[in-house]
């Protein structure tokens, strides 16, 4: 009864934190520094198509993840092709965001083997 406890708290973790974009944002930002659309294109591609994200829903995300001390951004002038500057923020993982990833990456590795054992019985 405890295992079962335990799974459902981490399956409602993560459907009630919207934890799987959360995790795949800060795995991103653990290989690299990026701005919001940036890591909206990367989930697309690196998940090729499965997962999308649109970018009205995605930016408040990357806002709480600052708030709670996660990721910090910094504002930085970027040049387009046309010429015009652009202001753009550039997301960093900080250490509290590395251990977030890696509380989602057990609660993810958790569910799975639950859904995993159903399945197999």
């Amino acid at each position: 009864m405890a295992v079962q406890a335990c799974i459902s708290d981490s399956f409602n973790t993560l459907k009630r934190e919207k934890g799987s974009i959360e995790m795949l944002t800060l795995f991103l930002l653990c290989e690299e520094d990026a701005y919001g659309y940036q890591l909206v294109q990367k989930i697309k591609e690196r998940s090729k198509g499965f997962i999308t994200v649109q970018e009205g829903s995605f930016y408040p995300l990357l806002y709480r993840l600052a708030d709670d001390g996660y990721i910090t951004g910094e504002e930085v002038v970027t040049r387009m092709s046309t010429g015009r500057s652009r202001m753009r923020v550039i997301y960093h993982i900080e250490n509290a965001g590395r251990e977030r990833l890696a509380s989602l990456k057990k609660d993810y590795e958790t569910v799975q083997q639950g859904i995993h054992n159903i399945l197999d019985s």
